[in-house]
């Protein structure tokens, strides 16, 4: 066996997960992207021990609400039967593909339950099952081979390795790690995690009892031996066929997969590291585990007098009387609708296999078609209503106004809000680091970020500059010394002796600023800020652009080309208002480790402030607009880029470059600020409707009031609910959804395909943002479908570790995925991308592009292309397209989404409005 190509594969499947600080939204099965999508979430539930859909009873309560219809569940069935293999217990059944799931649907058979005879209601079946059944005994195998001793010693002698062996690893793992969160920092971090590993269990000897003296003595054997040979010998040691060792290893990791996962990811990408990655390999880790396990085994062996080879390569078999099957075939007859004829002719023999093929079927097969038949319902509405909505697509002239937005989902509402007020405003979707591809350098921070999204290398760096170097110097003086006092106050308050002592102190005077931070939240934060601002004002700064060295700054042509590059993406070429606002985005929460996930995606989790800045310095340069005339893209003299940005939490509205604006447009310009602010209450008394508080939705201006207080509540785990519901991404003409009201549930990105004759701004616009979308739908879908074993679970008991991620409580694996206060409101849904552009240009586009043709053709997307040029819709299913046909869609129609919230509380997922 080749070792390296072991450990190869066993990366793939391991979480993908940055640490905290440069959290981004990923798909966390990313490679197994290779693989049909159902496939792949079914062997990803054995290794998380997860769930790869949502509980049965959450699609069956759908199915009562009408979300999921008889239509939908008969084609799922239709679709699945279509390539599920015909197997035995059908035949025995004598029931077709179809009937067999269909009946399968709406069955509620338990093997497992312990039925007595007074649910028996058909006591004639009953007693043909008894006589059918009588003197037979037959045995279900009921889990496949197991050659790990953990489930034994579990099950047989009380013994828990979550109580026993994980906090010693996680002790050994989170200070090796560590990033600076500890006093001492680990003396083995430039060594390897071997050395520190064997080091720390030689000095255990002495102070130790059960299996860690076994521990002891097998990391002295083997200590001066490579990793990679310790793994192998003590796999043979152990008596571990080589065709499992992947398995077994894996199961191992995944008993604390968000470390191994961690380790995984600072050995391969060291740069991600909050401060510095220490020497860190898999194989170091792994061999320590496989010692660790191997410890285990023989200690309880030994101390149980059990042979070892007895207990690896066990089955656990379920021995069945005449009772059992006997019930069991009276569940089969009677939830299948089978009649006595059938009866006659049953063998017994056969009663196992239909036993175990409905069991797996029950496990797998019917969630999955419970879940098909729910995007089913899902997707056919979207398509209706958007189909219904855009059959007279006309241009919007341009107005006095033309906001840029990030396709983010939480500003479709916005967007709809401000069109609603201001019905001559034209609104874009485009990427919201609008394509400056930079490493920030800002004056409140110390280290360099990266404002682009995570599959984009930034390509220079741009910093932040103050104007008046005077009150520069005070507020630099001023990080300093707080920066510093910070730091002692850290480090000292963890130490024995100026550690109680300050607890004493420092604890009792805190009292009162905590008391007035959780009773008085926004009171406190407009407070601190005045304070604040009369000590240490916030210099006024710049963004220096121009270009010193090969790394620092842009040419100016190098400017011309990313400002035609994002007309190009919004279709603005030679029509221009005076006022161009692009509006970044970010949101702001106290006590949030997951701050990151709520900030742009297009940003690495950042608010796109900069990017807003530096944009809008590049098109306002008299030198950038003379190259980009000489481009074709002359911009008039009178329109002027304003910088903004819309926290999504707060939903305020804030602009920065407003001292540069002419006189002649800052009366229009009033105008547009009085009307996004009123759109952000409006945004905001959308939002309200999903939280818990009556008051908040009494009015938009009570709703935006409670929003605030929200972002500044020290105790609260919801300051808004992220990307919660998304399921849609639509590419195309604004018009096609301007007026349809989407439940904050789309990614809109503008593309005119009238202006791309070649198809290379829908590349630019395609490969630059759905991804985006896909990795953001997915990691909300693995979180709320099991938010224990995909997600992080609640965020009320998660404490920071080793600076690198979350655990629950003191002591826990390092937690992958979301917050459950993040995804309860989300409903798994993959997400359905419509593209409004030729279709044979979309074909070729994702059949030529590595990631967009995995993740469309093993279906971890949906896909929809609108063909502008025959007015045809087309589906993509199994491996091409088909022409779509559809209903005339059945959504309501309002006056204002106002008008829709007061009437429906957001209960509508689409509707006309206006």
């Amino acid at each position: 066996m080749d070792f390296n190509q072991l450990i190869s594969r066993i990366r793939t499947k391991l979480p993908i997960q940055n640490p905290l600080h440069g959290f981004v939204h990923n798909n966390i099965l990313l490679m197994f992207e290779n693989q049909d999508f159902h496939n792949a979430v079914k062997e990803a539930g054995v290794l998380y021990r997860a769930r790869p859909y949502w509980q049965e009873h959450k699609y069956i309560q759908r199915y009562k609400e009408g979300k999921i219809t008889d239509q939908d569940i008969f084609r799922a069935i239709d679709h699945y039967a279509g390539t599920y293999p015909s197997i035995e217990s059908m035949d025995a059944l004598q029931l077709s593909t179809k009937e067999f799931f269909y009946r399968l649907m709406f069955s509620e058979m338990n093997f497992n339950d312990d039925e007595d005879q007074q649910s028996i209601n058909d006591q004639h079946l009953w007693n043909l099952c008894v006589e059918k059944m009588h003197g037979q005994s037959l045995t279900l195998r009921r889990s496949p081979v197991k050659w790990r001793g953990k489930e034994y010693w579990e099950k047989y002698h009380n013994e828990s390795y979550a109580l026993s062996v994980h906090p010693f690893i996680i002790r050994l793992i989170s200070s090796y790690l560590d990033q600076g969160q500890s006093f001492w920092q680990n003396p083995f971090v430039n060594k390897g995690f071997w050395s520190f590993f064997s080091f720390d269990v030689e000095a255990l000897k002495g102070f130790t009892t059960g299996w860690q003296n076994v521990l002891i003595e097998k990391v002295l054997a083997v200590k001066d031996q490579r990793p990679e040979d310790i793994i192998q010998n003590e796999l043979k040691r152990m008596e571990i066929p080589e065709d499992v060792w992947e398995s077994y290893i894996l199961e191992i990791l995944f008993d604390l997969k968000g470390w191994s996962g961690m380790v995984n990811k600072l050995e391969l990408e060291p740069w991600q590291a909050t401060v510095k990655a220490p020497e860190i390999k898999l194989v170091d880790y792994i061999a320590a585990l496989i010692l660790i396990e191997s410890a285990m085994d023989q200690y309880h062996a030994e101390e149980q007098s059990i042979e070892l080879s007895m207990i690896r390569g066990r089955k656990q078999n379920i021995d069945l009387k005449g009772f059992q099957l006997s019930l069991a075939l009276y569940q089969i007859t009677n939830s299948f609708k089978l009649d006595q004829r059938w009866m006659q002719r049953f063998e017994p023999a056969t009663l196992l296999k239909i036993i175990d093929e409905i069991d797996e079927a029950e496990g797998v097969h019917r969630v999955r078609l419970w879940h098909e038949a729910y995007e089913h319902h899902f997707y056919r509405e979207a398509i209706e209503a958007v189909a219904e909505h855009s059959k007279d697509v006309k241009d919007q002239p341009i107005g006095p106004a033309q906001v840029m937005f990030c396709i983010d989902d939480r500003e479709e509402s916005i967007r709809r809000h401000l069109e609603e007020i201001d019905p001559i405003v034209k609104t874009y979707g485009v990427v919201g680091f609008f394509g400056v591809d930079m490493k920030f350098a800002s004056i409140k921070s110390s280290r360099l970020v990266a404002q682009c999204p995570p599959v984009v290398t930034p390509s220079r760096i741009i910093s932040e500059v103050p104007r008046d170097s005077q009150s520069a110097k005070t507020f630099e003086r001023w990080n300093v010394m707080t920066g510093g006092g910070n730091l002692a106050l850290y480090y000292h308050s963890r130490t024995m002796f100026r550690g109680f002592f300050s607890t004493i102190f420092l604890g009792v005077a805190s009292m009162f600023p905590m008391f007035m931070q959780v009773f008085f939240p926004e009171k406190t934060r407009d407070l601190k800020n005045k304070v604040m601002g009369t000590f240490t004002p916030v210099p006024k700064t710049e963004i220096s652009l121009d270009q010193s060295d090969a790394q620092h700054g842009y040419s100016k042509p190098e400017m011309a080309k990313i400002v035609q590059a994002i007309l190009d993406m919004c279709g603005i070429k030679n029509e221009y208002a005076p006022l161009v606002v692009l509006l970044a985005h970010g949101s702001s929460s106290n006590n949030n480790p997951f701050r990151q996930a709520y900030g742009c995606g297009a940003c690495g989790g950042n608010a796109g402030i900069p990017n807003s800045r530096a944009f809008a310095k590049m098109a306002n340069d008299p030198e950038v607009r003379a190259e980009l005339a000489k481009l074709g893209y002359p911009i008039p003299k009178d329109t002027f880029f304003v910088s903004g940005f819309h926290d999504t939490c707060t939903d305020e509205i804030h602009f920065f470059n407003l001292e540069l604006m002419p006189e002649s447009h800052k009366s229009e310009f009033e105008k547009l600020r009085k009307n996004l602010n009123e759109a952000g209450a409006r945004n905001a008394f959308e939002r309200c409707q999903r939280f818990s508080s009556e008051s908040a939705k009494s009015s938009p201006m009570e709703a935006l009031k409670h929003v605030k207080e929200r972002a500044v509540d020290l105790a609260q785990p919801r300051p808004e609910y992220g990307h919660s519901s998304n399921a849609l991404a639509i590419v195309g003409r604004r018009e096609m959804t301007r007026g349809l009201y989407l439940n904050r549930r789309a990614f809109l990105h503008t593309y005119d395909w009238r202006l791309d004759p070649d198809g290379s701004i829908l590349k630019s616009v395609v490969v630059g943002g759905v991804p985006v979308a896909v990795n953001i739908n997915m990691d909300y879908y693995f979180s709320s479908v099991d938010n224990e074993n995909f997600g992080c679970g609640s965020k009320l008991p998660l404490n920071m570790t080793s600076l690198l991620g979350v655990m629950t409580g003191s002591q826990s694996d390092l937690r992958i995925g979301l917050a459950r206060q993040m995804v309860e409101i989300h409903e798994p849904i993959r997400n359905l991308t419509m593209i409004e552009a030729p279709l044979a240009r979309v074909k070729n586009l994702f059949d030529n592009h590595p990631r967009l043709k995995n993740i469309l053709y093993h279906h971890w997307m949906r896909l929809v292309v609108i063909d502008p040029e025959t007015n045809q819709w087309h589906l993509f299913g199994h491996n091409d397209f088909t022409a779509l046909t559809f209903e005339k869609s059945k959504m309501k129609h309002f006056a204002t989404s106002v008008d829709l919230i007061n009437k429906t509380h957001t209960e509508e997922d689409f509707a006309e409005i206006g």
